[in-house]
């Protein structure tokens, strides 16, 4: 059998792209990463590794390998986890997904008050971004938006709030003192995202883009919010961001409503239908509506369903 962890060094490297960077991240040296890899490619028959000029590259054998391992070791963390809630007492377990947008905001209340209301509860806290497509099939619970494919007949599927998108700009950009904006008055304005060019939560926004006559100019693509707004602060950059997001913002920067047509956005909560009568999960769905109520409150573009 093949050793857990040296697949899990492997599945970080072609993550990463990087032996130094997989190092870091797993706290190992980079020689340890290398040997790992070397033991592993004996081990398997398979050439994980290739040279290219003055690196090395990542084969698509190594690809496939770690696609597989990387289903195979989240399996192990949930026996893993599974043993220590039966060695511990805590047999109720409940694991809720979540997108960025509410990562700061919603996320940490619900979490504290699952926490409170089910002592006992294994609360297993699951983020994911834009590249994740995977979430439903481990998660009891995901709030995620209407542009993420169906998680398949054993979910169901209930609208949350509706959402415009903003502009943002620097309090001392000239477009600052607007009270909304066209998406065509951005056309020729460089663009800073954190969302994958080629990810369906973008592509909202591009497509509202073509149908206005214009691509995206997309100049600055980082991989973090904070990035985002650091490059909006310098008055040069301007970056589209849905209601949730551009309500949170700096204090430098203002957050101008798109006037229609514009892209709108709705945030869903997804449960797990075998979830349905697990009394954690039922007070979470509850816990979910009430913030939702109170956010569309608080927050100018955002209307609840």
């Amino acid at each position: 059998m093949l050793d857990p962890v040296k697949l899990r060094v492997l599945r970080s490297v072609v993550e990463t792209e990087s032996i130094r960077a997989s190092a870091e991240a797993l706290g190992y040296t980079p020689s340890a990463v290398s040997q790992h890899l070397s033991v592993l490619g004996r081990e398997t028959g398979v050439v994980l590794l290739e040279r290219t000029g003055r690196g090395i590259s990542v084969t698509s054998a190594a690809r496939l390998l770690a696609e597989q391992a990387g289903t195979a070791l989240d399996a192990l963390a949930s026996v893993d986890r599974l043993a220590r809630e039966l060695a511990s007492g805590r047999t109720g377990s409940l694991t809720f997904g979540y997108m960025t947008s509410v990562a700061a905001t919603w996320v940490p209340v619900l979490a504290r008050d699952v926490r409170r209301a089910f002592p006992q509860l294994s609360l297993d806290l699951l983020y994911r971004d834009c590249s994740v497509q995977e979430t439903g099939s481990r998660a009891d619970v995901v709030l995620t938006d209407d542009v993420t494919p169906s998680f398949g007949a054993d979910w169901r599927e209930v609208d949350l709030l509706e959402e415009i998108y903003s502009a943002l700009v620097a309090v001392t950009h000239p477009l600052a003192d607007r009270e909304e904006i066209s998406l065509t008055e951005l056309a020729e304005l460089p663009w800073v995202t954190d969302d994958p060019l080629d990810s369906w939560w973008f592509d909202r926004i591009a497509a509202s883009c073509r149908a206005a006559g214009f691509t995206p100019p997309v100049e600055v693509n980082p991989s973090d919010y904070p990035a985002v707004t650091g490059f909006v602060a310098t008055g040069d950059y301007v970056s589209v961001q849905p209601s949730l997001i551009a309500a949170e913002t700096r204090p430098d920067i203002v957050a101008i409503p798109l006037s229609a047509p514009a892209p709108t956005r709705r945030v869903q909560m997804r449960v797990r239908r075998a979830a349905e009568t697990n009394p954690a999960a039922l007070f979470l769905m509850e816990r979910i509506r009430a913030i939702t109520v109170e956010t569309a409150e608080r927050i100018p573009g955002v209307t609840a369903l």
